[in-house]
């Protein structure tokens, strides 16, 4: 029998190979079962070496066994014992395959012993391993791949370095193999806990930075914050590799013992460890590079280098590439990137937090053992720690071993601790890095942490430049050595390193918060300011959140405080005045700063930025204040401001920020002095009058925003000198016409007038009165009679202006680059054909005109199109053509438009719409097809003529499509429809009461290029006010959080609609929003929405779609929701685009392309790819991937299921 000394069962296809037995012994049991085989195996035993041996008598003929499989799998080394007759048992043969493969699957070390026979005889099968195979030849008949599998396995076996018996004495033969197995295993024992989380991700990725296939040398870096887990996932790496190497040698705590024992030390280990050398003497770091160099470099070798902070290091026990023979590989595990970059490491892995699944496993496995999860009462309490741990595995694993066994109250205790004191052993870690940081990067450490966590780079940038930090090469630092990360323009520190800063700045001073460098905690805050403790010491007051009560201070609250230079805070009232601010600030925000002006004395000379929005502020300062440095003034919302001051002291500034100080009523004409002014919003300065004609001075100015200067109703005539102005926002004033220099800005981008109305003349006031029909109250806005010079203007608002007819200069049509265009709320009766002409017009909105009764033909790039409550619109243009860029969906809504339906009818509209958009789908979907063919054939041989022709018609079609789509869109676009008036189409084959249901596809729809998408469709019905509050929805409905939503104040009513698949909730797609009741009348109203999936083609397999529809607002209720598969045979192309081939020929042409596809995917197919293949069934080649045998066009099949018992409730 198999004497088993220890179970298990096989890992061999995990990621990380788990060893259930140290050695597995391979034997021919005639020969060696009870003399050397029972000797060597005594002698393992003995030395605490797990082994198996396969004891057991097999009858001829008989397979080998399951289980004596999965022991070679589980085995860390194969001993393979070659006796005499080792090669006459089939069984043995069949084991020394397996291993071989175990060998160069999962790099399984074999060690060859060589008993009673030569090498010679086991590599060229000669004496009697020669008889035995002609035995097998005789036994096998014609089974000659199993016959060459056995020679090749005896021919690799034979040439591994192994121990020949010959004449030695088998006792002391044995003790040699033993302690070599002995020794072997001292290095591959892993200190590394088996309870690993996430780490199988972690090293598929790290695996195609080795690629341990190539036999180049490569140094791989692994970087990342401290705690991250780069130490644990290197010794795994070198467990995992290391006997595949001559050499090995894992080097620990490089950073710390070479400051205690030196280099050289450090280099004699990696000698000795690689070399099995005991006495090695390396006195001098530059002798020790050089004796590296020497003795390794014609030797594969693999070296791990863990925790480096010096580039000194690097260089002494890295080194070059040309130190080490073909193949070796060296890991280098460090918290600073630019040590990697500084020498020359050009593959560099960055360590991952683990995710919030990873982290709960991790934090359980600690604090409740084995693999459990948290028990019920400990659920909630688990989360806000795995929260607080933000996937930092150091963390996790120390408080769960804290935790292990301690009550629920205890557990309350330790995490109410931790919000204020930091765990010692994690931030004594984390706080490493920061200790090898120079002052000036240990500042601005602490400001990011403390202050600027989640802030954009550049206004970062510039408050810290300003602090003479020197911060474009100080965040570079800090981004290298993991401390700080930078993604999407936005800087982010790790909650636990933010957690650190802020206790590093607590031990300053642990019992006086005026003793401390930074202030962000209210009460803090509170008690130096109310205290007057602030010494030189603070730097920074950074008060985020509003306190209980508001603060008075005395007069001289900032008197000690000379060194700072961040101030920010809010309801701080100085009882008795002011006398002094800080000299050194910076940046002073103050919001609601309670007096009439800033101090006579304020002269902060290196101010940047003030901020001092609903403020008290009557005049910011009396005569001229000289502050050089300051770039940006914000009084947003100071409604006793009365006038700006004079700006002669601020020749620097950028940003003037006056918004919603609704009694300014004069701007200092000094204001046109400033030539670096790039931004200035005057919004809702209700009593503004008039800009000063000094405006011509403004060299720099991007963007005026004059929105809502209700009093203002005139520009100046030389507003076309701004030359660099991007925005313009005049809407809501009181302007009557536009300047007719506007049309001189050629960098204009943005242009509204909205709510501009033209007013009636004082003459005419008294006949409004006396006429019997109604006289309109306003005359239309005047635009200049032409605006081609607006070359750059992608945005122009001109709705509510009273625009009718002839209103709109003739040549709106030369705006190229316009892309959103807004006319609602007008007179018009007809739109400009010139609109046509828009090439790269993507919205337009056309809503509330009441007279509007057609739309011109629009321009192919329309992508979306809103006349809502166009109540006399009576026809649609064709939409076939619309939306045929890279939009991603064509929108279309039509609420209230309720003679459109009158005149076509409620199905011909959504017919219509659909019909179109159908039709764009076939053409992109036989574009992919077609082209998929000419990629998989262009390198053919020979073919026959059916194939030839089938080529001469798919050239005719692509060539014809083309035409059509010159530039087809990368994936399909998706179509939504709004529309009063009506339900849903008889069309839609599947209809529900229901909010929610579930949907079964098709077997293999993502191999069915015959399958298009989806249809949705919701009919919501609206009545007034009559009626409850009416709200159904799905509990626990999950947000996405790709869905951004711009929620109006004001609405009335939410629709929402989510579509999920089978795999863990991924949201397919989600729609959120909102409108008013002014926006719907009472009556039926239909959204609908067609969902194309080419994008999972080949990629997704998902057997079930969840749809949900939530609606919430009194009055109005979901009354039905509707479904509909769509295919390829629903597209209607139309005769003409097709006038060079049959269209009756169109789906078995398509057929006969799709058979050719799915044989030219198999000749391409290399045996990798077909292994790939065989282990997944949606494995691909080059993007396109395989077709199955239903992969044409269906006749008939429904992808939609009526499903059973499966419907979701509301």
């Amino acid at each position: 029998m198999a004497l088993n000394y220890r179970g298990g069962s096989s890992s061999s296809n995990s990621m990380l190979p788990w060893w259930n037995y140290d050695v597995f012994v391979s034997f021919r049991g005639e020969d060696t079962r009870k003399n050397f085989t029972d000797h060597l195996c005594a002698a393992l035993d003995q030395k605490g070496i797990v082994t198996f041996r396969d004891d057991k008598r097999l009858e001829r003929g008989k397979p080998i066994s399951p289980e004596l499989l999965r022991a070679i799998e589980d085995s860390r080394f194969s001993v393979v014992v070659f006796s005499r007759n080792y090669a006459s048992s089939s069984w043995c043969l069949d084991e020394l395959v397996k291993i071989v493969e175990c060998m160069k699957m999962v790099g399984q070390t074999v060690l060859p012993i060589f008993y009673d026979v030569t090498p010679t005889e086991v590599r060229k099968q000669s004496g009697t391993f020669h008889k035995a195979f002609e035995e097998h030849e005789k036994a096998c008949d014609n089974k000659t791949e199993r016959l060459m599998q056995w020679r090749t396995a005896l021919t690799q076996v034979a040439n591994l370095s192994g121990w020949d018996l010959q004449d030695r004495h088998e006792s002391t033969f044995i003790q040699e193999i033993v302690e070599e197995i002995s020794s072997k295993l001292i290095y591959s024992f892993s200190s590394v806990d088996k309870d690993l989380v996430g780490i199988d991700s972690r090293l598929q990725e790290l695996d195609s930075c080795l690629d341990m296939g190539s036999n180049d040398v490569r140094i791989i870096g692994i970087c990342g914050m401290g705690g991250i887990g780069k130490t644990t996932i290197a010794r795994i790496v070198y467990d995992r590799f290391s006997f595949q190497f001559e050499g090995s040698c894992f080097v620990a705590n490089v950073r710390e013992d070479s400051e205690r024992f030196g280099l050289a030390t450090l280099q004699e280990q990696i000698i000795s460890e690689i070399l099995q050398e005991k006495n090695v003497n390396i006195w001098d770091v530059h002798r020790g590079i050089s004796f590296i160099r020497h003795r390794l470099r014609n030797k594969r070798v693999f070296v791990i280098l863990d925790d480096l902070d010096k580039l000194e290091q690097l260089e002494a026990l890295a080194g070059e590439h040309e130190w080490y023979g073909p193949g070796s590989r060296i890991i280098i595990t460090t918290r600073d990137e630019h040590l990697l970059i500084a020498h020359g490491v050009n593959i560099i892995y960055k360590t991952k937090d683990l995710n919030e699944e990873e982290a709960l496993k991790l934090f359980s496995l600690k604090s409740f053992k084995r693999n459990r999860y948290p028990a019920e009462e400990y659920v909630e309490l688990s989360k806000k720690i795995v929260k607080y741990a933000s996937g930092l595995p150091l963390a996790l694993v120390v408080l769960g071993s804290f935790l292990c066994g301690r009550s629920v109250n205890e557990w309350r205790s330790a995490l109410k601790k931790l919000e204020e004191i930091p765990n010692k052993e994690i931030f004594d870690v984390l706080k490493i890095s920061y200790d090898g940081l120079e002052e000036i990067e240990k500042k601005i450490f602490l400001d990011v942490s403390c202050f600027f966590n989640c802030k954009k780079v550049n206004r970062v940038t510039e408050i810290l430049k300003c602090c003479d930090f020197y911060p474009e090469i100080g965040l570079r630092v800090l981004i290298d050595k993991s401390l700080i990360s930078v993604d999407s323009n936005m800087l982010y520190v790790h909650s636990l390193l933010q957690e650190m800063a802020r206790g590093i700045v607590h031990q300053e001073s642990p019992e006086e918060p005026g003793n401390r460098s930074r202030l962000w905690i209210y009460n803090d805050i509170c008690c130096v300011l109310t205290s007057k403790t602030g010494t030189e010491a603070v730097e920074v007051i950074y008060q985020n959140s509003t306190g209980s009560k508001e603060i008075y201070v005395d007069a001289d609250a900032f008197s000690r405080m000379n060194n700072l230079r961040l101030l920010k805070i809010h309801d701080v009232h100085p009882s008795k005045g002011l006398d002094v601010l800080p000299k050194k600030l910076r940046v002073l925000k103050w919001h609601g700063y309670p007096l009439k002006s800033l101090p006579p004395s304020f002269k902060a000379e290196k101010l940047l930025k003030l901020n001092l929005s609903h403020s008290h502020i009557e005049l910011l300062w009396k005569g001229t204040v000289h502050l050089d440095k300051l770039k940006i003034i914000k009084l947003s919302h100071s409604r006793n401001l009365i006038r700006t001051p004079d700006f002669v002291g601020v020749p620097n500034l950028e940003r003037l920020i006056l918004e919603g100080c609704t009694n300014l009523y004069e701007v200092h004409s000094s204001i046109g002095d400033l030539k670096r002014l790039v931004f200035l919003n005057l919004k809702d300065c209700r009593n503004l009058r008039s800009l000063p004609s000094t405006i011509s001075g403004w060299k720099s100015l991007e963007v005026l925003l004059l929105l809502g200067c209700s009093k203002l109703d005139k520009l100046p005539e030389n507003l076309g000198d701004l030359e660099c102005l991007e925005e313009l926002d005049v809407g809501q004033t009181a302007v009557t016409e536009a300047p007719l220099s506007v049309v001189r800005l050629k960098n204009l981008k943005k242009l509204s007038f909205r709510g501009c109305k033209g007013q009636m003349s004082k003459p005419w006031n008294w006949l409004k009165c006396l006429l019997p029909v109604e006289v309109p109250n306003s005359l239309s806005f005047s635009l200049p009679s032409q605006l081609a010079g607006l070359w750059s203007l992608t945005q122009l608002d001109l709705s509510d202006c009273n625009l009718s007819n002839g209103a709109i200069p003739i040549d709106l049509g030369l705006l190229s680059a316009l892309r959103f265009l807004n006319l609602s709320k007008n007179d018009f009766v007809s739109l400009p054909e010139s609109i046509n002409q828009l090439s790269n017009l993507q919205d337009l909105k056309v809503e509330y005109c009441q007279n509007l009764q057609a739309l011109p033909e629009l321009p192919s790039s329309i992508e979306r199109l809103s006349t809502n409550n166009c109540s006399s619109l009576a026809t649609l243009p064709s939409l076939l053509d619309l939306g045929l860029g890279t939009a991603s969906y064509r929108q279309f809504s039509h609420y209230n438009c309720f003679r459109l339906i009158e005149s076509q009818g409620d199905n011909n509209v959504v017919l219509s719409l659909v019909k179109d958009h159908l039709c764009l789908l076939g053409k992109i979907r036989f574009l992919l097809i077609l082209s998929m063919y000419c990629q998989l054939t262009e390198n053919r041989g020979n073919v026959d003529a059916a194939t030839t022709m089938i080529d001469i018609c798919v050239r005719t079609l692509m060539d014809i499509l083309l035409k059509d789509l010159p530039n087809p869109p990368s994936e399909s676009p998706r179509l939504e429809v709004s529309l009063s008036g009506t339900g849903i189409p008889d069309w839609f084959i599947h209809q529900t009461t229901s909010s929610s249901f579930t949907i079964e596809l098709h077997e293999n729809w993502c191999k069915d290029y015959g399958f298009l998408g989806l249809a949705f469709c919701a009919s919501l019905e609206f009545q007034g006010n009559q009626g409850q509050k009416q709200r159904k929805e799905v509990q626990n409905l999950p947000v996405p959080a790709n869905i951004r939503i711009k929620y109006d104040f004001k609405y009335d009513f939410k629709f929402k609609f989510y579509l999920f698949s089978d795999e863990r909730n991924h949201i397919i797609y989600g729609k959120e929003f909102t409108f008013s009741k002014a926006t719907l009348t009472v009556s039926n109203h239909l959204w609908l929405l067609l969902l194309p999936l080419d994008k999972y083609l080949q990629k997704k397999n998902w057997r079930y779609v969840k749809a949900y529809f939530e609606l919430e607002g009194s009055g109005l209720e979901l009354i039905k929701c509707g479904i509909r598969p769509m295919y390829m045979q629903d597209v209607t192309f139309g005769q003409s685009m097709f006038q060079r081939l049959d269209p009756s020929q169109l789906v078995p042409l398509t057929t006969q392309i799709m058979a050719i596809i799915r044989s030219a995917v198999q000749d391409l197919k290399t045996p990798k790819s077909q292994e790939r293949q065989d282990g997944n069934d949606e494995a691909g080649t080059s993007g396109s991937g395989p077709c199955d045998d239903n992969a044409e066009m269906r006749e008939s099949t429904d992808p939609l299921v009526e499903p059973k018992g499966k419907r979701v409730q509301e």
